[in-house]
């Protein structure tokens, strides 16, 4: 018979931890109540056990599920609700069943006498280092509610910024595929009957776009088959190689020297790097813990790396600054910006106005961005729509022109 982990309250008010035998979750809900007990959270052993060990790689927590975490922890923690009751009532409500497990396993470790820094800590794909070191920050100084805030609202403006600049790339990529989508539909299944009556043509010599057409149809018609799946393994290939260690090394450098998006992503990471540190600041967190807390969560090898560099140069001595002036895909003005924080002793206050200038600067290349796209894709698709129509109708009309 299957068996229960549960958390539950008596009429007193008293936390009670156990286990119970039940064909179901329903019947085991209904035995304890029967035994006076108001259920907080139920979980079947076996999933507790399926947590420790097979995750599967499509689980994952969203942004958005972490901000609405954070503020109801906040809120319930406020109107004096008990931390493990509070995680119970979150797990409740989330409809992520990984999500649920995470807060599952995180009430067991609290219930268990652990902090609740420790018990976040066990789940990295979920909580990152630096909602961890904020948390544990909170823990310390007796302000755990405010960290709470400060780590959604955090999370909140990252996910904003990322909304941004995803909407930014998905739109053209989007495009293009449905206008190849298209392209490949036309020549395979219309091209071939309009090709047919322009090589019926006599006396007519063929525009070379025209034929150039008719050569892709003719490839098309015969290859399709190999198209196709030399198609879906090249993205395959392509997606499981930016995976790989390698793979995300050439991106995190190529996608710094991309025109116009290339200086996007710069300004994206020296932003999210200035918002780290200063939320780890304020948080009371050391500074060379704040930098290599940054470095793992900047999300871009190379600038990853630069902080790393500057925390040896910490180690020796020097300013951070020091490292960053360095390398030239750390912007200069930024790097001497943080020289004079650290000459003035007001780092949290230049990293601030940092965030805010950079953000700015992101949102307002964004929307250029989402401005001109529009209109580019439609110059370009129409051109494209233009060539296609006057190679076909090109040769017919040349025909009618002479009767």
């Amino acid at each position: 018979m299957p068996k229960y982990v549960y958390y539950a309250k008596n009429n007193v008010g008293e936390q009670k931890k156990g286990m119970v035998d039940a064909i179901s979750e329903d019947v085991a809900v209904t035995t304890l109540q029967n035994h006076g007990l108001i259920v907080i959270s139920l979980k079947s052993v076996d999933d507790q056990s399926a947590l420790q060990g097979n995750i599967s790689w499509l689980e994952g927590v969203s942004d958005r599920d972490m901000v609405i975490f954070s503020r109801l922890l906040a809120t319930l923690l406020e109107v004096q609700v008990p931390l493990m009751e509070g995680l119970a009532i979150l797990q409740g409500q989330t409809k992520n069943k990984y999500f649920q497990k995470v807060l599952g396993q995180a009430v067991a470790d609290v219930e268990d006498g652990n902090l609740l820094s420790e018990a976040l800590s066990k789940h990295p794909k979920v909580f990152s280092q630096l909602y961890v070191a904020m948390i544990q920050s909170g823990e310390a100084s007796g302000s755990l509610q405010a960290s709470l805030i400060f780590m959604a609202d955090y999370l909140e403006e990252q996910y904003g910024l990322n909304s941004k600049i995803k909407g930014a790339l998905i739109y053209p990529v989007f495009v293009l595929g449905i206008f190849l989508v298209i392209g490949l539909g036309v020549a395979y299944f219309v091209l071939p009957q309009l090709i047919s009556v322009l090589e019926g043509l006599e006396n007519v010599e063929l525009p070379l776009a025209t034929r150039m057409i008719i050569w892709i149809s003719e490839f098309i018609q015969e290859y399709i088959i190999a198209i196709i799946v030399s198609l879906i393994v090249g993205v395959s290939g392509l997606v499981y190689f930016f995976k790989t260690t390698v793979g995300i090394k050439f991106w995190n450098k190529w996608q710094l020297k991309i025109p116009v998006f290339g200086s996007l992503y710069t300004k994206v990471y020296v932003a999210r790097f200035a918002s780290n540190m200063r939320t780890l600041l304020e948080g009371g967190i050391p500074i060379l813990s704040a930098l290599k807390i940054s470095s793992d969560v900047v999300g871009n090898v190379i600038f990853q790396s630069i902080i790393m560099e500057a925390i040896q140069d910490m180690k020796g001595g020097s300013q951070m600054s020091v490292a960053f002036l360095r390398h030239e895909e750390f912007p200069a003005i930024a790097s001497q910006i943080i020289q004079v924080g650290e000459k003035t002793a007001r780092i949290e206050s230049v990293l601030d106005t940092l965030t805010r200038f950079y953000k700015r600067d992101v949102d307002a290349v964004v929307d250029n961005l989402t401005t001109l796209i529009e209109p580019v894709m439609i110059v370009v698709l129409g051109v494209g729509v233009g060539i296609f129509v006057m190679a076909i109708l090109m040769p017919i009309y040349n025909v009618t022109g002479s009767i």
